[in-house]
């Protein structure tokens, strides 16, 4: 079935004007109607108390026309007389407040307070076009709404408050939901399978879930709605095809904006995302979303991320103290993405593509994004108040030197699957969120005199193999200074590794790796934790003072890692050392520091091809062992 944009449009305006215009006309006519004050919902004790003129009802079972005959005020049924539910306060404990099953008569529910137990309004397998549900306060358990296989239903001005599902629609199609308000529950409103829906000026705020969940639906409008501090995101696409969703305000929900997971040909323009805990906008997965003239305002990830789409086109965004991570699952993915005219901080955004050895302009740019350079230089660069300052992704042989990437809401540097990386004399501290530098699945990244300051981590290698951390500088970062996750072959000296607010450098599944010389000091939790999966790491000619909070300074669950220099019999320098026997570190391997130092080590010229000679550990341990085992 073709969508003909013009006459959905047209037809639910019609439709609309229409109806107001009968039911002032019915207002007029009717005089046993009850004036009503409506005021403000107040909190007390748990309990919400209304100021409202209702009058009590039984719960309200209609499964005929007849039913509705009987428990209407006034009406005849037709579209141009429709049966009125009014003013009823129905507060029950049973499963249902009104629940209408079957019916093909004209039906309007307006100024009711309605609580049940399941759902305060259902309403399934009614005769299109023939329900309104308009001006209520509702609150149902599980629902204050259900609509399940009934199309052409308007829902307006009504307030749901602490249901579980605010609205859940189901299998339902040209459903109009305007000026509702839906708070307190899981999701605000929840859609599945409903396609050609429109959603106008509503607004979801403090759900657990979701303000608006839109899943398995078709060509639906999301307009002019507000969703805020929700605990995942403001409004949900998941599956959704020929979504429009536009002039929307979603802040300061937990995860994003706006989040579409999968999906196809949908457009989200001129909507307003602001300090939302994550992202913006966030698609991910999706095929041919265009994402264009956006307001993204200190979103603490990303303004906007694409996670992997494709076919996306972002164009016309503006990002103020916010910036942009743009990722494609291949090199041939990225160059279908269209990426333009959209600005950070008053600069264009730096998505550059391909380039070669060409040494960038400084400061050109409010954030930079290389995808698959080769030979570039970044050089003398300062980004500040964006995302991630520098993002780079499958990358050659990139120079990135004398840049100052500090204060940044995400992180400063962002590199993933590039080769041969040199970092050097860079400042990537103080940023909001995550971390100074992040390494993923690169090889030989080189980290040179860097500062990684007053982030949750300093410095991040997660699965990256013959790396170098070398005079660099990570302090005072809250999760752990320095972490370096399924990697192998790594080079880590001559560091500074102070003042964690937990570990000083977690080895998580590293194997291989040379740590030597470096100085850790003040590490709220151990200055070293290696895990069980980290193996034939070699670490000797450290410092260890006052980490750990006066107890063991270093943590092993591996066997197979070696804590001194066996060839000149010198291990590390342990501020807590008693001055007799082995240092003896915690964790179920008991692994042994065989010659600790009386002193702090002076720093060594590095040992030529050490990556080559580190592999020779696995064998050195496994010999030594056999001879202290004979000695025994």
């Amino acid at each position: 079935m073709a969508f003909n944009l013009n006459y959905y449009c047209d037809s639910m305006k019609i439709r609309k004007q229409t109806q107001l215009a009968l039911l002032t006309l019915v207002m007029l006519l009717t005089t046993t109607l009850s004036s009503v004050s409506i005021g403000r919902a107040q909190e007390n004790n748990g309990r919400v108390n209304y100021q409202m003129n209702y009058t009590e009802s039984v719960p309200l079972i209609i499964t005929t026309n007849s039913d509705l005959v009987g428990n209407a005020s006034s009406g005849d049924g037709s579209p141009g007389n429709p049966y009125i539910l009014e003013d009823l306060n129905i507060t029950t404990t049973g499963n249902y407040a009104i629940y209408i099953e079957g019916t093909t008569s004209n039906f309007i529910i307006r100024n009711c307070l309605l609580i049940a137990n399941i759902a305060a309004i259902h309403i399934q397998d009614v005769t299109a076009n023939t329900a309104d549900i308009t001006n209520n306060i509702l609150k149902g358990v599980n629902r204050a709404i259900r609509i399940a296989n009934t199309d052409y239903v308007n829902i307006t001005d009504n307030i749901c408050y602490e249901s579980s599902d605010g609205m859940y629609l189901h299998d339902s199609d040209y459903l109009y939901l305007e000026n509702n308000t839906i708070y307190g529950g899981a999701n605000g409103v929840y859609a599945e399978t409903c396609n050609y829906c429109n959603y106008t000026s509503n607004i979801g705020y403090s759900n657990s879930q979701y303000g608006l969940y839109i899943y398995s639906s078709n060509f639906n409008y999301l307009i002019n709605n507000t969703c805020y501090g929700n605990t995942r995101s403001g409004i949900y696409l998941s599956y959704t095809v020929g979504s429009y969703v536009a002039e929307n305000e979603c802040y300061s929900n937990n995860y994003s904006g706006i989040y579409v997971l999968n999906g196809d040909s949908g457009t989200i323009e001129f909507n307003n995302l602001h300090n939302n805990n994550r992202h913006g906008i966030r698609v991910q997965g999706a095929d041919s979303f265009s994402v264009v003239n956006n307001t993204l305002n200190d979103n603490d990830w990303h303004g906007i991320f694409n996670d992997n789409a494709a076919n996306t086109i972002i164009a016309n965004n503006t990002a103020i103290k916010d910036g942009f991570g743009i990722f494609a699952s291949s090199q041939s993915a990225f160059t279908n993405l269209v990426v333009e005219d959209n600005i950070v901080n008053g600069k264009p955004l730096g998505l550059l593509y391909g380039l070669g050895e060409v040494i960038l302009t400084p400061n050109v740019y409010g954030q930079l994004i290389l995808a698959f350079c080769s030979g570039t230089t970044v050089q003398d660069y300062t980004i500040h108040d964006t995302s991630i300052g520098l993002i780079m992704q499958g990358c050659d042989s990139v120079i990135v030197n004398n840049c100052d990437f500090d204060d940044n809401n995400y992180g400063s540097i962002l590199d993933h699957s590039s080769m041969n990386l040199q970092i050097s004399n860079t400042k990537c501290s103080f940023n909001e969120e995550y971390g100074g530098i992040y390494s993923i699945g690169s090889m030989n990244t080189t980290a040179y005199n860097c500062t990684a300051n007053n982030n949750q981590f300093g410095i991040f290698f997660l699965g990256n193999s013959a790396f170098n951390v070398t005079d660099c500088t990570s302090n005072f970062n809250s999760w752990y200074n320095t972490r370096f996750q399924g990697g192998a072959a790594g080079n880590i000296r001559h560091n500074e590794i102070s003042h964690s607010s937990n570990v000083g450098m977690l080895l998580y599944n590293c194997d291989y790796t040379n740590i030597s010389y470096n100085f850790f000091e003040n590490n709220i939790g151990y200055a070293i934790y290696s895990d069980g999966g980290s193996m034939f790491n070699w670490i000797h000619h450290n410092a260890f003072i006052s980490n750990n909070g006066g107890n063991t300074q270093a943590y092993d669950d591996s066997l197979l890692n070696m804590w001194d220099d066996p060839w000149n019999t010198e291990g590390n320098y342990w501020d807590d050392y008693g001055g007799t026997g082995n240092y003896t570190l915690d964790g179920i391997g008991n692994a042994n520091d065989s010659f600790p130092l009386g002193e702090i080590p002076p720093g060594i010229p590095e040992f030529d091809n050490l990556k080559y000679l580190i592999l020779l550990v696995p064998v050195v341990f496994i010999c030594l062992s056999l001879i202290r085992r004979r000695r025994k």
